[in-house]
């Protein structure tokens, strides 16, 4: 097969290049193949994060696959969904901005794959889901155990009663976070916009604890491993059931008092 045509091509931009975001790029663990830039009709024009570092490695990584200096960066991701050329985005911020980010792409006519969670809350979702509806759009979470063969066919011999009758299923999702509640203010980096960086999250000082690296362990920004890991080990349990409809009905948690949903 020839090349793709360029008016064939998807054209697209990154918001959020930290390490997942970039592999989601250039391709690395966690990231099947050698990411979007590996595929033919892809064309990406576009990086966007508040972490400057992150932003300028991005960049230089697109430009280097296409071998020139097209590729643009911008801090604030009101410019990126701004452009008129992009077809569709990837969203690889933290958590807590992924249902701002994606509801503006999605209402600037642009096609989301959004890491997982969707959201930190139940009816933020659903606010996503409703506004992707709306406008039309296509709207992929990162769930990439659902294209694992591995995981397809686990799923495929409980569905089809090769391990007989399933009475019960034990998710592990890991333990929690060993993160220190000890975070005092610390000087901004320059090469970060902490302000940016914080979006719709209550405002606090900057800590090197929480950015770039720790936030995954602080509830403003996160829902820990319950909501990292649990994205894909709850989806797993629900598709080998054939229950993805439903939802939870009772919640036991560990100081053993029962919650109703």
């Amino acid at each position: 097969a020839g090349a793709v045509a360029a008016s064939n091509r998807i054209v697209m931009g990154a918001i959020g290049v930290g390490g997942q975001g970039t592999r989601h790029v250039g391709g690395g663990i966690w990231v099947q193949g050698g990411g979007f830039l590996s595929k033919p009709e892809v064309q990406f024009v576009a990086v966007c994060d508040v972490n400057a570092n992150n932003c300028n490695r991005a960049r230089d990584i697109v430009n280097k696959h296409y071998g020139n200096s097209d590729c643009a960066s911008y801090n604030d991701f009101r410019e990126l969904v701004a452009r008129e050329d992009i077809d569709a985005v990837l969203v690889a911020t933290p958590d807590h901005w992924h249902v701002l980010t994606s509801i503006a792409a999605v209402k600037a006519g642009m096609d989301i794959y959004c890491e997982k969670p969707l959201s930190l809350t139940i009816r933020q979702a659903r606010e996503v889901a409703d506004t992707v509806k709306r406008y039309g759009r296509i709207f992929q979470t990162g769930t990439q155990q659902r294209s694992w063969r591995e995981f397809r066919f686990a799923c495929e011999l409980v569905r089809n009663g090769y391990i007989g009758d399933v009475k019960s299923i034990t998710v592990n999702v890991g333990g929690p976070p060993q993160w220190s509640c000890n975070a005092p203010g610390e000087p901004e980096p320059k090469w970060l916009d902490w302000n940016m960086w914080l979006g719709p999250a209550p405002w606090r000082p900057y800590t090197s604890k929480i950015a770039p690296g720790g936030w995954m362990g602080y509830r403003d920004y996160s829902g820990g491993e319950m909501t990292n890991w649990g994205a894909h080990m709850f989806d797993t349990a629900q598709w080998a059931m054939g229950m993805d409809d439903s939802g939870p009905v009772e919640i036991i948690p560990p100081d053993g008092k029962d919650y109703k949903v």
